[in-house]
Order: structure tokens, then C-alpha cells, then sequence
């Protein structure tokens, strides 16, 4: 993830939009309006220029803010074996400088107005996100529009962040007892689809990434008609319009991208690993299959996670770290993908607790509810966590847009988000039961077990 970096003056701003493209024509119509539920109006139009770039635009005039997102459809799951993380590697690169904007100017030119900048590589998208004062905002546009068709991909640069991508993978996963026990809960759940490696990548595979792999991953998902540009906040639709067809009116769509066509198969029977690497834990993890976010079982299973796993009342919570004293921190939680993704559940411990008794607990406890439903209050807390959740997330105009690029790409309509909460107030004590039935049970299961490997851990044996 990049940050701003360094404050520049006005000059400076001037001169480096002197020269980023403009164009005029004519743009298609807007699509409806939506309201959310709490009663409060919020217009989202969307409408997509004539190179296939789709714009999504909400007016909110709270503060003299605006962000500006570019999300591409291109993630993880669209790389091959042996070229994983090049998605991660592009997020970086995309601030490596372009025709008209030095490397890290980007980011350096947004932070000395007072804006902030930053990105992220999911499974099915990335994202680029600026948030800023408003009367900036063609600013940002221009930058966003200059970067999506004349990157600069030299040896120099690619060689550079090679390194800075795995080094973050060394960091956050390799480095991390639970962080690599989780890549591996996922190679080992997932046999056929690409969701099987996470968007950190692989080091040896990232070794692999040359100059003209990376002009091809960039000519065939940096496309306008790969793109939807998310704006919100205190900025007119007219000036949207016209600021979008300005800057990214000029730039050729491209032949649609290669779709992901893998299909997980369904699981047969419980899969169990043992992991051996050295780490101070006890780690516990386990993965269900579940359907893709669209899918009409998601908001239960969404509830389904928030009992089991959100928070100290939480039941796993209340099991293994409360009660039986097995372990340090217990969750769960319910993935949202753009195709079918996993119903995770953990535990983690000293190196003097139980691992094998902190692992039958958690199992326990996932099966009781396919056995016994949940409560009432357990329902009803469940679903107001969640609501809160959903609610708290929209009060920023960063983070109104981020729900609509996640509701464009995963549930295929970027208002979609705006009934969450009432999806969610409509999931019943029935409904947690059956799909903990459905879907939580022992064939569906993927087990991963890391013992501390520590002198403590010998002694206690």
C-alpha cells in the first residue's frame, strides 16, 4: 500500500497537469436513484462512457471533500501458476511514474493539497483510492486517467518493487505463524480455482515477472472497459460528467478481458494438514465452503459468523478463550466473493494449552448450531452488530465508495449494498440454523493444526 509522501506547491500542480490529456463529447444518460435505510435520500447514478468506462457518482455535501477510486477487475484469481502476485506487483508499479508523472509524484503531488492516497490487491479487484479537498477534484481525475494507459514499465522499476512486494509477503504471511497457516488453510480447501493462493503472491514466482509479462497483464486489465470510477462527495454531477469524459473520454477501450473460468469442485470429505513450521502458537484453522456473495445464503451466513466469532460474547470466544481457557483469541468469519469463497473459524493459544482440545472445542461449537439453532438475543445482537457495522462504514466519503466498488464488482450492482442492513434484519433464527446445516459440516471441512514449536511446547509434553 502507498501513502503520501511529500508536500508540493502549486506550481508544481500546474505544471504537472499542463500537459494529461482532455477531450469533449457527449455522455449517455444516468440510471436511477436509490435510498438507504434510514430513510435519508442517497443519489447513486451510473452511467458509462463510450470506451466502456463505467462512472458511479454520489453527491455528498457534508464536507468540501471528494474521493476518487479507479477500480480494476483484475485480482488474484486472474493470474496463472507460476506468475502469482503480479496483480500485488501492478498495485505498486502504478505509482511508479508515467509519461507525464514521475515515479511517487502521484502520491506527493495529492498529499501537498492535502489529500491522501492509497490502494490494495484483493481476490477480485484492485483499487485505487484518493481522497481530497474538493476543489481538487479534476485534479485527482487527471492523475487517475494519466496512470491507467502510460505506465512506464522499465527493468529498473519492476526489479525495485519486486523486492517491496516480497518483502510485504515475508512480513505479513511468512514471518507470521497465522498468516502462513492461513495460505496454506487455502491451498489445501481449494483444488481447481485461483482462489487457492492469496493476492500476497509467491516469492519464487514472483522472480518470474519481466517487462513484457507486465505490458501484457496491463494492456489486457488497465482498459477503460475493465474500470469503474467511483465518485463521492461534495462535487456536481455535471462537473463528474464532464471531468470524466474530459480525462478518460480520449483513452481506447480494449478487447474484454480473459474471465476466470475454473470451478472449484465440491468437496468430498474432511481434508486435514499438520503443519510443522516454527512458531510460538498453537494455531487452529478450519475452512467451509460457501457460495459467492450474490447468493441468497450469504446474509445468514454473515449472522452465522458474527455469533460464532465477533467479539469476547461471542461463542467461540466464550468457549475457548472465557470458559475453557484453550486459547488466546477464537473467530470466525464469512468471505464475500466474487465466486463461491470460505467460511473460516480459529483459535490460537500458548504453547501450554491444548492444542488438540482447543481444536475439538471450536468444532464443537460450529456443530452445536447445526444441531440446536442459535437464541433469540444472540440473533437479534448479531444482526444489530452487523447493521452498526454497515451504517459506520458509510459516513465518509472514502468509505461510502469503497461499498459501492465492492457492491459493483460482487454483487454486480453498486447500489446493491444500500439493502444490506435490511437483508440482514430479515435473517431468522431458521435461517442461521440451516445453513450452519447446509453448509458447516465435516465433508465440507478443510483443517489446518500448527502446534507451538518451542522449548515450552516440548517441555509441556
Amino acid at each position: 500500500m502507498h501513502q503520501a509522501m511529500l508536500a508540493l506547491g502549486a506550481a508544481a500542480l500546474c505544471a504537472a497537469t499542463a500537459a494529461l490529456p482532455r477531450a469533449g463529447a457527449t455522455s449517455p444518460a444516468a440510471k436511477s436513484s436509490a435510498t438507504n435505510e434510514s430513510g435519508a435520500t442517497l443519489t447513486i447514478r451510473d452511467w458509462t462512457l463510450p470506451n466502456g468506462l463505467r462512472v458511479v457518482y454520489a453527491p455528498v455535501h457534508r464536507l468540501p471533500a471528494v474521493t476518487v477510486q479507479v477500480w480494476y477487475h483484475v485480482g488474484s484469481k486472474n493470474e496463472q501458476p507460476g506468475l502469482r502476485g503480479v496483480a500485488h506487483m501492478f498495485e505498486h508499479m502504478m505509482f511508479k511514474g508515467s509519461a507525464r508523472v514521475p515515479p511517487e509524484r502521484h502520491a506527493q503531488l495529492l498529499a501537498g493539497i492535502g489529500g491522501e492516497v492509497n490502494a490494495f490487491t484483493a481476490e477480485d479487484v484492485t483499487a485505487y483510492h484518493n481522497t481530497l479537498p474538493r476543489q481538487y477534484f479534476s485534479f485527482a481525475v487527471a492523475l487517475e486517467a494519466e496512470r491507467m494507459r502510460h505506465l512506464l514499465l522499465t527493468e529498473r522499476t519492476i526489479a525495485s518493487e519486486r523486492e517491496v512486494v516480497k518483502e510485504e509477503k515475508r512480513l505479513r504471511l511468512e514471518n507470521s505463524p497465522i498468516g502462513r497457516a492461513l495460505e496454506a488453510l487455502r491451498a489445501l480447501a481449494y483444488r481447481a480455482h485461483p482462489y487457492a493462493w492469496s493476492p500476497a503472491g509467491d516469492i519464487p514466482d514472483l522472480d518470474r515477472v519481466t517487462v513484457p509479462l507486465c505490458q501484457r497483464f496491463y494492456d489486457t486489465y488497465y482498459r477503460p472497459n475493465n474500470a469503474t470510477l467511483v465518485i463521492v462527495g461534495d462535487v456536481g454531477e455535471e462537473e463528474v460528467r464532464r471531468t470524466a469524459l474530459t480525462y478518460f473520454g480520449p483513452i481506447a477501450g480494449g478487447a474484454p478481458a480473459p474471465p476466470v473460468k475454473a470451478v472449484e469442485p465440491p468437496q468430498a470429505g474432511l481434508r486435514e494438514r499438520r503443519a510443522d513450521w516454527p512458531s510460538q502458537l498453537n494455531v487452529v484453522l478450519g475452512a467451509y465452503h460457501i457460495p459467492d456473495a450474490r447468493h441468497a445464503d450469504l446474509p445468514a451466513l454473515t449472522v452465522l459468523a458474527t455469533i460464532l466469532g465477533a467479539g469476547r460474547s461471542s461463542r467461540l470466544h466464550q468457549a475457548l478463550v472465557r470458559r475453557g481457557q484453550l486459547a488466546l483469541g477464537a473467530g470466525a468469519f464469512a468471505e464475500e466473493n466474487e465466486h463461491p469463497g470460505l467460511f473460516v473459524v480459529y483459535g490460537y493459544g500458548l504453547p501450554t494449552q491444548d492444542l488438540a482440545r482447543m481444536q475439538q472445542t471450536l468444532l464443537e461449537q460450529v456443530d452445536a448450531i447445526a444441531h440446536d439453532g442459535v437464541t433469540a438475543a444472540e440473533l437479534e445482537k448479531a444482526r444489530n452488530q452487523l447493521a452498526t457495522g454497515h451504517l459506520r462504514s458509510r459516513q465518509t466519503v472514502d468509505g461510502l465508495a469503497y461499498q459501492i466498488g465492492v457492491s459493483t464488482y460482487l454483487q454486480g450492482d453498486p447500489r446493491a449494498f444500500l439493502d444490506d442492513v435490511a437483508r440482514i434484519d430479515r435473517v431468522t433464527a431458521a435461517d442461521v440454523r440451516r445453513v450452519a446445516g447446509a453448509y458447516l459440516q465435516r465433508p465440507n471441512l478443510s483443517l489446518v493444526a500448527l502446534p507451538a514449536q518451542t522449548p515450552a511446547a516440548e517441555a509441556a509434553k
